[in-house]
């Protein structure tokens, strides 16, 4: 796990003021970062060209350019010249090493003879829209086969991982590697930025990042947080492992869906309970029209229906137990009296569930546009606001947000975007809340579990293949 921070300006003036590191010393070991990461990838002598703004960012590549002089073949663009102080410097120092580099325009030039593009453009701190000029630049940029390399962040992309967009479409320089400064930031890991970002990679500026970035509310989960269920005791029986209680509706496939992955999570005992028992409810799930006294987890909403009458009075003896809330229950009259009454309650929404929520509780009307844009401060603010919830708001990159921390989920796969892994997902968290996990800690590993599983399978199939019951069939390997 991995600390995040949302504006790495504030960390440079701390290593300005604390640890008493200069602008210039902060620009030159970002250059000498990224010029090792150019060693260690690419052979001497391919073609470079590097598109540098008029600020900080811009001077960023001009050092870097300094130092790759003589090793590989470079051009430099300035479309928007020069500004900042240290730019300017960097210029300088760079013009005295080889003033051929530079091109004056991309008229005449045949992008396809460049190996690898660097931008260098725009840094975190762009806002506006693109002019034409830059629209048509990077457009150009984006249609070539050469690798494309983003200095910090992929121009376009601003503070709160939002890209420009044009029309409806999300539009900013789209990286096959991202090279960050000192700190990963909230930023490139947005829903939106997933599509440009590539490859992140974290480059120390003369601090190890553990000490510029040290503790924050935003965190990045890693594949190495996954930790299976363990069962180390010998002396057991089904029910050491607790008894999930899935309540079915009117679409019984999700809720199932649901029941067979929290059976195969570790659930020791999992009841699927209806008014009527379905004829194909899988042999090892249980059936029961009330919910078990030894009950130790609920999960409900899934394929519940909308309209489907329900009474709290099934649920009032179980108050103090875990309970996971997904779906259709989000539209449903009771799903305020369910926050209200339960001790620990998670909620697994998509962003449109989540206007919901927002409308149900709050009294609040937010587009799923503008959701998709403040994600993260969203689920923070919420999380803080109803101490007694784990929400995780789904997405490409999905978030678990808990007391105001959020924990951000970068391992997902366009795999997943199939109808029923939702379901999937939330028997697997109900599957480990019955198990005594916290809700924090259900949340996160149920999350990665999830993500894991989808990994797996595509290693080996098709990304496009990926079916409900494969992701449950994926979880004995995990």
């Amino acid at each position: 796990m991995r600390h995040l921070c949302f504006d790495t300006r504030e960390l440079d003036n701390q290593a300005r003021e604390k640890f008493l590191l200069p602008s210039e010393i902060l620009m030159e070991n970002a250059a000498r970062g990224m010029a090792e990461f150019l060693a260690q990838k690419f052979p001497l002598g391919s073609k470079i060209l590097m598109i540098c703004g008029s600020g900080d960012n811009g001077g960023d590549c001009l050092a870097l350019a300094r130092m790759l002089v003589g090793k590989y073949s470079l051009g430099i663009l300035l479309p928007l010249g020069v500004k900042s102080t240290l730019a300017k410097t960097q210029l300088k120092r760079l013009e005295a090493c080889d003033s051929s580099v530079f091109i004056p325009s991309l008229e005449g030039i045949e992008l396809s003879s460049f190996d690898i593009i660097i931008d260098g453009l725009f840094g975190i701190g762009f806002r506006g829209e693109f002019s034409f000029q830059m629209q048509n630049l990077i457009t150009l940029l984006n249609e070539t086969r050469a690798i494309k390399i983003a200095c910090d962040i992929p121009s376009g992309i601003d503070l709160y991982g939002n890209p420009r967009f044009l029309g409806e479409i999300p539009f900013a320089f789209r990286a096959d590697f991202t090279l960050t400064m000192g700190a990963l930031k909230n930023a490139l890991f947005s829903d939106y930025a997933k599509d440009f970002v590539g490859e992140i990679c974290c480059l120390e500026l003369g601090i190890s990042e553990s000490i510029f970035a040290p503790n924050s509310n935003f965190k990045l989960l890693e594949s190495s947080d996954f930790k299976a269920p363990k069962r180390n005791l010998q002396n057991c029986n089904k029910g050491s492992f607790g008894h999930l209680s899935v309540l079915g509706g009117e679409k019984i496939g999700a809720s199932l869906l649901s029941t067979l992955a929290g059976l195969r999570i570790g659930a020791g005992l999992v009841s699927f309970v209806s008014d009527i028992a379905p004829s194909n409810l899988p042999y090892e799930v249980m059936y029961a029209n009330f919910i078990p006294k030894n009950t130790t987890a609920i999960a409900l909403g899934m394929g519940f229906g909308r309209k489907n009458p329900f009474s709290l009075k099934m649920l009032k003896d179980f108050w103090e137990i875990p309970i996971l809330l997904d779906a259709d229950i989000f539209y449903h009259e009771v799903f305020g009296d369910l926050i209200q009454n339960f001790s620990k309650v998670i909620l697994t929404p998509h962003p449109k569930e989540f206007s919901t929520i927002l409308r149900v509780l709050e009294k609040k009307e937010m587009a799923v546009e503008v959701i998709q844009k403040n994600r993260i401060a969203l689920a923070q603010d919420f999380s803080s606001k109803y101490p007694n919830t784990t929400l995780i708001l789904k997405g490409a990159n999905s978030l678990i947000a808990k007391n105001g921390e959020v924990y951000i989920n970068p391992l997902g796969s366009n795999a997943l975007a199939k109808g029923g892994s939702g379901d999937v997902l939330a028997g697997i968290i109900a599957g480990l809340l019955a198990q005594n996990y916290s809700s924090l800690e259900a949340c996160i590993q149920g999350v990665l579990a999830h993500s894991l599983c989808a990994q797996k399978f595509i290693e080996k199939n098709a990304d496009f293949s990926l079916s409900p019951l494969d992701l449950i069939d994926q979880i004995r390997y995990l």
